[in-house]
């Protein structure tokens, strides 16, 4: 009896292609994506929810599923100044600095809101990773995301380094749409 063929391992196949970490698109508002540095994906949890106890023994129960927040790291080029961009979203948000508020304006009066939070990112978010033909393999959209912190880049002498933003998002609930190899 001949032997059989041993299959090639599949990492050795040529139409075989793993996602890579740096072939992402990000779509944020009105920041150019070539300004992002890192962004990270959804991340769920399925919350434990109700304990029922019969006898000696203790049945768990699944609860929610809860998303966590997360993080893009983005360049602050000068032009366009990504810093004031993120601060105008605040802004559009709902808060008004106290240095903006006037008699006329009531601006202590004013505060953010989900809607208005919502609405300063100019749409869904999305996070795109794409193929080595550029050919977009899946995308990520987030719902309901608004901007909860954003923490800008300290300054030194000691560093040459560009200086950065990091964002955090947080979302109600991610939509994932995975595209086909055709």
């Amino acid at each position: 009896m001949p032997k059989q063929a041993t299959p090639l391992p599949q990492w050795q196949t040529p139409n075989i292609e793993p996602k890579r970490k740096f072939k992402f698109i990000l779509t944020f508002g009105d920041i150019p994506a070539w300004v992002v540095k890192t962004a990270g994906r959804p991340n769920l949890t399925l919350t434990a929810g109700a304990t029922h106890q019969y006898l000696a023994h203790e049945f768990k129960f699944p609860g929610r599923v809860q998303y966590g927040d997360i993080q893009i790291t983005l360049v602050d080029p000068i032009d366009p100044d990504v810093a004031s961009v993120l601060f105008a979203m605040f802004k559009e948000a709902g808060y008004v600095p106290p240095s903006d508020w006037t008699m006329d304006n009531q601006g202590w009066k004013i505060s953010p809101s989900k809607l208005k939070s919502i609405d300063a990112t100019k749409g869904d978010i999305a996070i795109k990773t794409i193929d080595s033909n550029g050919r977009d393999v899946e995308k990520w959209t987030l719902k309901n995301a608004w901007v909860k912190e954003v923490n800008y880049d300290d300054v030194g002498y000691d560093s040459e380094e560009l200086m950065s933003i990091t964002v955090t998002l947080t979302f109600d609930y991610a939509d994932l749409q995975v595209f086909s190899a055709e």
